[in-house]
């Protein structure tokens, strides 16, 4: 198998893991921030989080290079905030699945993009 179709499918699992560790955190922990209201307002407020990762599903589709050096630009800022959930008292689980997540995403992605460009080169 190819190194850049493997980086490919661990860049898309991690990225597709990462939105469900977002959505299942924000359900968990809905109840405490919109007790007395809907199902619609964890959606929103996960959709609010997710928002920047969600601008990427066409590019990431076509399989652009492009798309996944600016995923790895918008990982960072989801780092930095697992890293802080991390050390937040109460944070159970997605304290430690969010840093592993975004870490793996941003690994593969940079190795997505470095091998795909040089298979365009020698294409």
């Amino acid at each position: 198998m190819n190194k850049v179709i493997i980086s490919r499918i661990i860049l898309l699992s991690s990225y597709i893991s990462l939105i469900i560790i977002l959505l299942a955190s924000t359900l968990a922990s809905g109840g405490e921030h919109t007790e007395g209201t809907s199902i619609a307002a964890p959606i929103v407020l996960w959709l609010f989080k997710s928002l920047p990762l969600l601008i990427f599903i066409p590019g990431l589709i076509s399989g652009s290079h492009k798309t996944a050096s600016w995923l790895s630009y918008v990982t960072m800022i989801y780092f930095v905030l697992a890293i802080l959930l991390m050390f937040t008292a109460g944070a159970d689980i997605w304290g430690t699945l969010m840093p592993l997540t975004t870490l793996i995403l941003f690994i593969a992605a940079m190795l997505y993009v470095r091998w795909k460009k040089e298979e365009e080169k020698t294409s």
